[in-house]
């Protein structure tokens, strides 16, 4: 599974992610986090807590239109778009 898709089963299944120091809680519904998927999310760890410090960030629905405004850590470029973050905050 690859970060994008980790993180949008995260958001379909309505796990929520919170930071705490240096580390992220997640809270779920009971039978959402299987074995397999925590040891993906464990694989992952850096990331979705660099995701969860930046505050409101979305899934960029015009990749290609946005490529240049991708930005953060190696595996969310191709998830993140910071226009998009924008657009959500003016919103």
């Amino acid at each position: 599974m690859t970060f994008d898709e980790l993180v949008s089963y995260l958001r379909a299944k309505g796990v929520k992610i919170y930071d705490e120091g240096d580390k992220f809680r997640l809270q779920a519904p009971q039978g959402i986090i299987s074995p397999q998927i925590l040891e993906i999310i464990t694989q992952y760890s850096a990331d979705l807590l660099y995701l969860v410090r930046l505050g409101d960030v979305r899934v960029c629905p015009e990749r290609t239109a946005h490529r240049d405004s991708w930005r953060y850590s190696q595996a969310a470029h191709a998830f993140v778009c910071k226009m998009c973050r924008k657009e959500e905050k003016a919103a």
